[in-house]
Protein backbone atom coordinates (compact mmCIF):
# COMPACT_ATOMS: atom_id res chain seq x y z
CA UNK A 1 0.00 0.00 0.00
CA UNK A 2 2.74 2.15 -0.71
CA UNK A 3 6.19 3.69 1.04
CA UNK A 4 6.24 4.16 4.88
CA UNK A 5 6.21 7.68 5.92
CA UNK A 6 8.06 9.47 8.35
CA UNK A 7 6.52 11.29 10.68
CA UNK A 8 9.09 14.29 9.47
CA UNK A 9 8.14 13.72 5.36
CA UNK A 10 4.19 14.46 7.01
CA UNK A 11 5.39 17.95 8.31
CA UNK A 12 7.17 19.10 5.23
CA UNK A 13 4.21 18.14 3.43
CA UNK A 14 1.61 19.99 5.22
CA UNK A 15 3.96 23.18 5.64
CA UNK A 16 4.15 22.65 1.70
CA UNK A 17 0.33 22.36 1.57
CA UNK A 18 -0.03 25.53 3.69
CA UNK A 19 2.39 27.51 1.43
CA UNK A 20 0.37 26.48 -1.63
CA UNK A 21 -3.15 27.33 -0.15
CA UNK A 22 -1.43 30.79 0.98
CA UNK A 23 -1.55 31.48 -3.01
CA UNK A 24 -4.95 30.17 -3.59
CA UNK A 25 -6.45 27.00 -3.13
CA UNK A 26 -8.79 25.18 -4.36
CA UNK A 27 -12.34 26.14 -4.49
CA UNK A 28 -14.84 23.86 -2.64
CA UNK A 29 -17.03 24.63 -6.04
CA UNK A 30 -14.87 22.38 -7.60
CA UNK A 31 -15.19 21.11 -10.94
CA UNK A 32 -16.44 17.65 -12.32
CA UNK A 33 -12.72 17.02 -13.31
CA UNK A 34 -10.44 14.44 -11.56
CA UNK A 35 -7.53 16.23 -11.82
CA UNK A 36 -9.09 18.82 -9.39
CA UNK A 37 -8.54 17.70 -5.99
CA UNK A 38 -10.97 18.32 -2.78
CA UNK A 39 -9.75 20.49 0.04
CA UNK A 40 -10.43 19.06 3.47
CA UNK A 41 -9.49 20.87 6.45
CA UNK A 42 -7.62 19.48 9.95
CA UNK A 43 -7.54 21.71 13.05
CA UNK A 44 -5.27 19.87 15.42
CA UNK A 45 -3.24 21.63 18.71
CA UNK A 46 0.44 21.32 17.08
CA UNK A 47 1.54 24.02 19.80
CA UNK A 48 0.52 24.21 23.73
CA UNK A 49 -0.16 21.65 26.33
CA UNK A 50 -1.99 18.90 23.64
CA UNK A 51 0.94 19.55 21.00
CA UNK A 52 1.69 15.30 21.41
CA UNK A 53 -1.97 14.61 20.70
CA UNK A 54 -1.72 17.29 17.40
CA UNK A 55 0.99 15.71 15.65
CA UNK A 56 -0.92 12.14 15.88
CA UNK A 57 -4.14 13.71 14.22
CA UNK A 58 -1.65 15.29 11.85
CA UNK A 59 -0.37 11.81 11.36
CA UNK A 60 -3.61 9.59 11.10
CA UNK A 61 -5.01 12.09 8.92
CA UNK A 62 -2.18 12.11 6.02
CA UNK A 63 -2.39 8.29 6.39
CA UNK A 64 -6.47 7.80 5.77
CA UNK A 65 -6.40 11.19 2.99
CA UNK A 66 -3.29 8.48 1.59
CA UNK A 67 -5.16 5.38 1.66
CA UNK A 68 -8.42 7.14 0.18
CA UNK A 69 -5.93 8.77 -2.93
CA UNK A 70 -4.39 4.85 -3.74
CA UNK A 71 -8.08 3.55 -3.62
CA UNK A 72 -9.46 6.31 -6.04
CA UNK A 73 -9.93 9.22 -4.20
CA UNK A 74 -13.47 10.69 -3.26
CA UNK A 75 -15.64 10.15 -5.94
CA UNK A 76 -13.24 10.16 -8.16
CA UNK A 77 -11.24 13.10 -6.62
CA UNK A 78 -7.61 13.27 -4.93
CA UNK A 79 -7.72 14.71 -1.46
CA UNK A 80 -5.56 17.38 -0.44
CA UNK A 81 -4.83 17.94 3.40
CA UNK A 82 -4.75 21.28 4.96
CA UNK A 83 -3.78 21.70 7.83
CA UNK A 84 -4.06 25.13 10.65
CA UNK A 85 -2.93 24.77 14.22
CA UNK A 86 -5.73 26.07 16.87
CA UNK A 87 -3.40 25.56 19.70
CA UNK A 88 -6.04 24.09 21.92
CA UNK A 89 -7.13 27.71 22.39
CA UNK A 90 -10.68 28.97 21.51
CA UNK A 91 -8.67 32.17 20.46
CA UNK A 92 -6.49 30.70 18.09
CA UNK A 93 -8.99 28.60 16.80
CA UNK A 94 -10.82 31.41 15.29
CA UNK A 95 -7.81 32.57 12.52
CA UNK A 96 -6.69 28.94 12.17
CA UNK A 97 -10.91 28.21 11.27
CA UNK A 98 -10.50 31.55 8.66
CA UNK A 99 -7.45 30.07 6.73
CA UNK A 100 -9.19 26.88 6.40
CA UNK A 101 -12.43 27.86 5.19
CA UNK A 102 -12.07 31.33 3.65
CA UNK A 103 -8.09 30.89 1.81
CA UNK A 104 -7.92 26.77 1.58
CA UNK A 105 -11.64 26.44 0.88
CA UNK A 106 -12.25 22.99 2.63
CA UNK A 107 -15.45 21.41 2.04
CA UNK A 108 -14.95 19.45 6.07
CA UNK A 109 -13.07 20.10 8.68
CA UNK A 110 -12.22 17.58 10.82
CA UNK A 111 -10.53 17.05 13.97
CA UNK A 112 -11.15 20.03 16.51
CA UNK A 113 -10.95 19.24 20.15
CA UNK A 114 -13.85 19.95 22.33
CA UNK A 115 -11.92 22.80 23.74
CA UNK A 116 -12.34 24.83 19.97
CA UNK A 117 -14.93 22.63 18.65
CA UNK A 118 -17.66 25.03 19.90
CA UNK A 119 -16.04 28.31 19.41
CA UNK A 120 -15.20 27.15 15.46
CA UNK A 121 -19.32 25.98 15.03
CA UNK A 122 -20.46 29.23 14.27
CA UNK A 123 -18.03 29.19 11.34
CA UNK A 124 -18.52 25.93 10.04
CA UNK A 125 -22.43 27.26 9.85
CA UNK A 126 -21.60 30.15 8.05
CA UNK A 127 -19.56 28.05 5.56
CA UNK A 128 -22.45 25.26 5.20
CA UNK A 129 -19.69 22.83 5.66
CA UNK A 130 -19.34 19.72 8.29
CA UNK A 131 -17.21 19.66 11.41
CA UNK A 132 -16.27 15.63 12.62
CA UNK A 133 -14.33 16.74 15.79
CA UNK A 134 -13.16 14.54 18.78
CA UNK A 135 -13.46 14.84 22.64
CA UNK A 136 -15.64 14.55 25.78
CA UNK A 137 -16.81 17.64 26.28
CA UNK A 138 -20.73 16.91 27.74
CA UNK A 139 -21.73 20.18 26.07
CA UNK A 140 -22.18 18.41 22.79
CA UNK A 141 -24.30 15.77 24.76
CA UNK A 142 -27.56 17.18 22.73
CA UNK A 143 -26.13 19.09 20.04
CA UNK A 144 -28.35 20.02 17.25
CA UNK A 145 -26.43 21.82 15.55
CA UNK A 146 -26.62 19.16 12.28
CA UNK A 147 -22.99 20.85 10.81
CA UNK A 148 -21.56 18.80 14.23
CA UNK A 149 -20.74 15.40 14.21
CA UNK A 150 -18.76 14.10 17.12
CA UNK A 151 -16.40 10.95 16.27
CA UNK A 152 -15.81 9.99 20.22
CA UNK A 153 -17.81 9.23 23.24
CA UNK A 154 -19.26 11.78 25.22
CA UNK A 155 -17.69 12.72 28.49
CA UNK A 156 -20.76 11.66 30.31
CA UNK A 157 -19.71 8.01 29.26
CA UNK A 158 -16.19 8.53 30.39
CA UNK A 159 -17.57 9.90 33.96
CA UNK A 160 -19.80 6.27 34.01
CA UNK A 161 -17.02 4.75 33.35
CA UNK A 162 -14.58 5.90 35.86
CA UNK A 163 -17.35 5.68 38.53
CA UNK A 164 -17.97 1.90 37.36
CA UNK A 165 -14.59 0.86 37.96
CA UNK A 166 -14.12 2.49 41.10
CA UNK A 167 -17.48 0.10 41.58
CA UNK A 168 -15.98 -2.47 40.81
CA UNK A 169 -13.57 -2.33 42.28
CA UNK A 170 -14.97 -1.63 45.94
CA UNK A 171 -14.40 1.82 46.29
CA UNK A 172 -16.95 3.99 48.06
CA UNK A 173 -15.95 7.39 49.22
CA UNK A 174 -14.43 8.96 46.45
CA UNK A 175 -12.73 12.41 46.44
CA UNK A 176 -12.38 14.60 43.42
CA UNK A 177 -9.68 16.84 42.10
CA UNK A 178 -10.60 18.92 39.24
CA UNK A 179 -9.02 21.56 37.76
CA UNK A 180 -10.82 24.91 37.50
CA UNK A 181 -11.46 25.00 33.83
CA UNK A 182 -14.92 24.63 31.92
CA UNK A 183 -14.05 21.30 30.67
CA UNK A 184 -12.96 20.04 33.96
CA UNK A 185 -15.45 20.69 36.03
CA UNK A 186 -18.19 19.83 33.14
CA UNK A 187 -17.39 16.15 34.53
CA UNK A 188 -18.10 16.72 38.11
CA UNK A 189 -22.22 16.67 37.57
CA UNK A 190 -21.60 13.22 35.70
CA UNK A 191 -19.54 11.87 38.40
CA UNK A 192 -21.72 13.21 41.17
CA UNK A 193 -24.95 11.48 39.57
CA UNK A 194 -23.42 8.71 38.38
CA UNK A 195 -22.21 8.14 42.08
CA UNK A 196 -25.10 8.49 43.49
CA UNK A 197 -26.37 6.14 40.99
CA UNK A 198 -24.33 3.31 42.22
CA UNK A 199 -24.70 3.99 46.11
CA UNK A 200 -21.18 5.73 46.11
CA UNK A 201 -20.15 8.56 48.60
CA UNK A 202 -18.34 11.68 47.49
CA UNK A 203 -16.10 12.89 50.29
CA UNK A 204 -14.45 15.97 48.62
CA UNK A 205 -14.72 18.11 46.05
CA UNK A 206 -11.35 20.09 45.61
CA UNK A 207 -10.73 22.84 42.31
CA UNK A 208 -7.79 22.92 41.20
CA UNK A 209 -6.80 26.55 40.12
CA UNK A 210 -3.70 26.23 37.28
CA UNK A 211 -0.75 28.35 37.84
CA UNK A 212 -0.16 27.97 41.64
CA UNK A 213 3.32 27.13 42.55
CA UNK A 214 2.05 25.17 45.28
CA UNK A 215 -1.04 22.78 45.46
CA UNK A 216 -0.50 21.65 49.88
CA UNK A 217 -3.83 23.40 50.96
CA UNK A 218 -6.11 21.69 47.88
CA UNK A 219 -4.16 18.32 48.55
CA UNK A 220 -4.43 18.61 52.20
CA UNK A 221 -8.38 19.08 51.30
CA UNK A 222 -8.58 16.25 49.37
CA UNK A 223 -6.68 13.71 51.62
CA UNK A 224 -8.19 14.50 54.71
CA UNK A 225 -11.36 13.47 54.18
CA UNK A 226 -10.07 10.03 53.84
CA UNK A 227 -10.86 8.32 50.03
CA UNK A 228 -10.51 5.25 48.82
CA UNK A 229 -10.03 6.76 45.65
CA UNK A 230 -8.90 10.20 43.92
CA UNK A 231 -10.54 11.13 40.68
CA UNK A 232 -8.91 14.06 38.99
CA UNK A 233 -8.24 16.20 35.70
CA UNK A 234 -5.71 18.94 35.51
CA UNK A 235 -3.59 20.34 32.82
CA UNK A 236 -0.10 19.02 32.37
CA UNK A 237 2.00 21.80 34.30
CA UNK A 238 -0.42 21.20 37.10
CA UNK A 239 -0.09 17.56 37.42
CA UNK A 240 3.49 17.94 37.74
CA UNK A 241 3.31 19.85 41.08
CA UNK A 242 0.28 17.84 42.73
CA UNK A 243 1.84 14.50 42.09
CA UNK A 244 4.89 15.33 43.18
CA UNK A 245 3.96 17.09 46.07
CA UNK A 246 1.55 14.19 46.43
CA UNK A 247 4.78 11.75 46.22
CA UNK A 248 6.41 13.92 48.99
CA UNK A 249 3.75 13.86 51.44
CA UNK A 250 3.86 10.08 50.87
CA UNK A 251 0.22 9.90 49.71
CA UNK A 252 1.01 7.75 46.62
CA UNK A 253 -0.70 4.58 48.07
CA UNK A 254 -4.46 6.57 47.56
CA UNK A 255 -5.27 5.07 43.78
CA UNK A 256 -6.75 7.68 41.70
CA UNK A 257 -8.53 7.35 38.49
CA UNK A 258 -7.90 10.08 35.51
CA UNK A 259 -9.25 11.04 32.72
CA UNK A 260 -8.20 10.54 28.87
CA UNK A 261 -6.03 13.89 29.42
CA UNK A 262 -3.76 11.80 31.35
CA UNK A 263 -2.73 9.53 28.84
CA UNK A 264 0.03 11.63 26.77
CA UNK A 265 3.66 11.15 26.73
CA UNK A 266 3.28 14.72 27.81
CA UNK A 267 1.61 14.00 31.37
CA UNK A 268 3.61 10.67 31.59
CA UNK A 269 6.91 12.85 31.61
CA UNK A 270 5.56 15.83 33.90
CA UNK A 271 4.23 13.19 37.32
CA UNK A 272 7.54 10.84 35.94
CA UNK A 273 7.61 6.62 35.37
CA UNK A 274 7.78 6.28 39.30
CA UNK A 275 4.06 8.47 39.90
CA UNK A 276 2.78 7.57 36.67
CA UNK A 277 3.12 3.73 36.93
CA UNK A 278 1.94 3.96 40.31
CA UNK A 279 -1.29 3.40 41.51
CA UNK A 280 -3.13 5.75 38.77
CA UNK A 281 -5.64 4.14 36.43
CA UNK A 282 -6.76 5.90 33.38
CA UNK A 283 -9.53 6.05 31.21
CA UNK A 284 -10.10 6.27 27.64
CA UNK A 285 -12.85 4.98 24.90
CA UNK A 286 -11.18 1.88 24.04
CA UNK A 287 -9.13 2.97 20.90
CA UNK A 288 -10.06 -0.25 18.94
CA UNK A 289 -13.19 -1.03 19.95
CA UNK A 290 -14.52 -0.86 16.44
CA UNK A 291 -14.74 -3.93 14.51
CA UNK A 292 -12.58 -1.65 12.25
CA UNK A 293 -9.50 -1.91 14.63
CA UNK A 294 -7.92 -4.56 12.79
CA UNK A 295 -7.76 -2.68 9.57
CA UNK A 296 -6.63 0.95 11.41
CA UNK A 297 -3.77 -1.46 13.59
CA UNK A 298 -2.30 -2.61 10.06
CA UNK A 299 -1.71 0.13 8.37
CA UNK A 300 -0.69 2.66 11.42
CA UNK A 301 2.55 -0.44 11.89
CA UNK A 302 2.73 -0.09 7.83
CA UNK A 303 3.38 3.48 7.92
CA UNK A 304 4.54 4.46 11.00
CA UNK A 305 5.64 1.13 12.94
CA UNK A 306 3.12 1.78 15.87
CA UNK A 307 1.46 -0.98 17.97
CA UNK A 308 -0.75 1.35 19.64
CA UNK A 309 -2.74 4.47 18.41
CA UNK A 310 -1.21 7.96 20.01
CA UNK A 311 -4.08 9.32 22.05
CA UNK A 312 -6.65 10.41 18.94
CA UNK A 313 -5.02 9.09 16.07
CA UNK A 314 -7.87 6.33 15.46
CA UNK A 315 -10.92 9.34 15.99
CA UNK A 316 -8.56 11.54 13.44
CA UNK A 317 -8.77 8.55 11.16
CA UNK A 318 -12.56 7.76 11.47
CA UNK A 319 -13.36 11.26 11.17
CA UNK A 320 -11.58 11.33 7.73
CA UNK A 321 -13.00 7.89 6.59
CA UNK A 322 -16.71 9.03 7.78
CA UNK A 323 -16.71 11.84 5.62
CA UNK A 324 -15.26 10.30 2.61
CA UNK A 325 -17.58 7.40 2.77
CA UNK A 326 -20.13 9.90 3.16
CA UNK A 327 -19.20 12.35 -0.23
CA UNK A 328 -19.21 8.73 -1.84
CA UNK A 329 -23.00 7.81 -0.48
CA UNK A 330 -24.51 11.28 -1.27
CA UNK A 331 -22.40 11.43 -4.60
CA UNK A 332 -21.72 14.95 -3.36
CA UNK A 333 -19.22 16.19 -0.91
CA UNK A 334 -21.55 19.51 -0.66
CA UNK A 335 -23.98 20.60 1.83
CA UNK A 336 -26.64 19.26 2.40
CA UNK A 337 -25.76 16.01 0.16
CA UNK A 338 -22.67 15.36 2.79
CA UNK A 339 -24.51 15.36 5.94
CA UNK A 340 -27.25 12.62 4.28
CA UNK A 341 -24.45 11.31 2.98
CA UNK A 342 -22.59 10.61 6.65
CA UNK A 343 -25.49 9.44 7.85
CA UNK A 344 -26.28 7.03 5.19
CA UNK A 345 -22.74 5.15 4.76
CA UNK A 346 -22.78 4.99 8.88
CA UNK A 347 -26.48 4.28 9.88
CA UNK A 348 -27.82 0.05 9.63
CA UNK A 349 -28.37 -1.72 7.94
CA UNK A 350 -26.22 -2.28 5.30
CA UNK A 351 -23.34 -4.02 4.27
CA UNK A 352 -21.02 -3.49 6.74
CA UNK A 353 -17.66 -2.63 5.81
CA UNK A 354 -14.54 -1.37 7.23
CA UNK A 355 -11.62 -0.66 5.05
CA UNK A 356 -12.06 2.23 2.48
CA UNK A 357 -11.19 0.71 -0.76
CA UNK A 358 -14.21 -2.38 0.78
CA UNK A 359 -16.73 0.39 1.13
CA UNK A 360 -16.13 2.50 -1.87
CA UNK A 361 -16.57 -0.67 -4.20
CA UNK A 362 -19.23 -1.39 -2.22
CA UNK A 363 -20.60 2.02 -2.73
CA UNK A 364 -19.75 1.70 -6.39
CA UNK A 365 -21.35 -1.19 -6.78
CA UNK A 366 -24.78 0.62 -5.89
CA UNK A 367 -24.39 -0.87 -2.74
CA UNK A 368 -26.17 0.37 0.89
CA UNK A 369 -23.25 0.28 3.50
CA UNK A 370 -22.67 0.29 6.87
CA UNK A 371 -19.03 1.47 7.47
CA UNK A 372 -17.87 0.35 10.78
CA UNK A 373 -14.82 2.58 12.73
CA UNK A 374 -11.53 1.47 14.49
CA UNK A 375 -12.72 3.20 17.72
CA UNK A 376 -16.50 3.17 17.66
CA UNK A 377 -19.63 1.74 15.17
CA UNK A 378 -19.66 5.18 14.27
CA UNK A 379 -23.49 4.66 14.45
CA UNK A 380 -24.48 8.52 15.59
CA UNK A 381 -27.67 9.06 17.18
CA UNK A 382 -30.34 11.80 17.06
CA UNK A 383 -27.65 14.48 18.14
CA UNK A 384 -24.66 13.20 15.71
CA UNK A 385 -22.75 12.14 18.81
CA UNK A 386 -21.27 8.48 19.01
CA UNK A 387 -21.13 5.58 21.63
CA UNK A 388 -18.46 2.95 22.78
CA UNK A 389 -16.47 0.80 24.68
CA UNK A 390 -14.38 2.65 27.81
CA UNK A 391 -11.00 0.59 28.86
CA UNK A 392 -9.26 1.63 32.02
CA UNK A 393 -5.02 1.71 31.31
CA UNK A 394 -2.42 1.66 33.39
CA UNK A 395 0.88 2.99 32.45
CA UNK A 396 4.39 1.14 32.52
CA UNK A 397 7.33 2.30 34.12
CA UNK A 398 8.68 2.52 29.94
CA UNK A 399 6.10 4.85 29.11
CA UNK A 400 3.64 1.85 27.40
CA UNK A 401 0.76 1.34 28.38
CA UNK A 402 -1.40 -1.87 29.73
CA UNK A 403 -5.60 -2.75 29.49
CA UNK A 404 -6.76 -3.20 33.01
CA UNK A 405 -10.41 -3.68 31.71
CA UNK A 406 -12.57 -2.78 28.48
CA UNK A 407 -16.21 -1.58 29.33
CA UNK A 408 -18.61 -1.79 26.37
CA UNK A 409 -20.91 0.69 25.56
CA UNK A 410 -23.66 -2.14 26.76
CA UNK A 411 -22.47 -2.85 30.41
CA UNK A 412 -21.78 0.82 31.09
CA UNK A 413 -25.84 1.83 29.30
CA UNK A 414 -26.83 -1.14 31.66
CA UNK A 415 -24.94 -0.10 34.63
CA UNK A 416 -26.59 3.51 34.24
CA UNK A 417 -29.54 2.27 33.30
CA UNK A 418 -32.55 5.30 34.42
CA UNK A 419 -29.86 7.72 34.88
Amino acid sequence: MGKKFSFLSFVVGAVAALLIAACGGPSSSSSSSSSEPIPLGLEPPLTGTRADIGHAMVQAAQMAVDVINKSGGVLGHKVKLYVQDDAADPVDAIPAVHQLINVDHVVAIIGPLSLTAGAILPYVDAANIPELMWGGGAQFDHETDPHFFRMSPSDTEQAEAMVYFAYKRGWKNIALAFGASSGSQALVGPIEAAAKHLGLNIVANVVFTPGLSNYSSQIADVYKTHPQVVMGQFNNTTAGIVFGEIRQEGLLNTPWIGTNLFYTNTWFKAVGPTVASGKIYITNSSPTGGLGAPVLLSLMKKYYGYTTPPNGFEYTYDGVMTWALGADAAGSWKWPAIEKGILKATTPPGVVCTSYPSCYKLIKEGKKIKFEGSASSVTFNKYHNVFGPFSVLHFNSDGTASTVVTYSAQELESAFAGL
